[in-house]
């Protein structure tokens, strides 16, 4: 990948930070392609740019009222010359309510390239947990 491609995408990244720590909704979710799929982590889907400034501007005001986020790029594959996959390392830290304290996750992210920009066509973002202890024969324990 080229570097200007790269810087592209890492700004956006950057710029997303920035607008999630402003709970600024409209401002994150312009980097979303209008139809963009966004899977959050627990596994709710929402579909197109709307839907997803609607879901932010929601948990601004609510659960991660106050919240805090680090992102760091930790990968971007080009798997053509105008479709990206990139990995996030998410820190956020959460003030208070019901998700107090510091949170880990790992974002996947695919973007394609419209005309000069770049747009995320999809968003799905995963906790980082540990896993359920395991029996000797691999089975998950209660």
């Amino acid at each position: 990948m080229q570097p200007t491609q790269t810087t592209a995408i890492e700004d956006i990244v950057m710029d997303m930070e920035a607008a999630w720590n402003e709970s600024d909704a409209v401002r994150f979710s312009s980097y979303f392609a209008e139809d963009a799929d966004f899977v959050n982590v627990y596994g709710m889907y929402g579909k197109g740019r709307e839907a997803i400034t609607k879901a932010h501007d929601a948990i601004f005001r609510t659960v991660y009222a106050g919240s805090v986020v680090a992102y760091t790029v930790r990968s971007v594959r080009l798997l053509s010359p105008d479709v990206a996959l990139v990995h996030i390392d998410a820190q956020l830290f959460v003030p208070q309510g019901p998700l107090t304290g510091q949170l880990k996750a790992i974002p996947s992210v695919v973007l394609t390239r419209q005309g000069e920009a770049w747009k995320i066509a999809s968003f799905h973002n995963t906790f980082v947990t540990a896993p359920p202890p395991l029996h000797n024969n691999g089975q998950v324990r209660n």
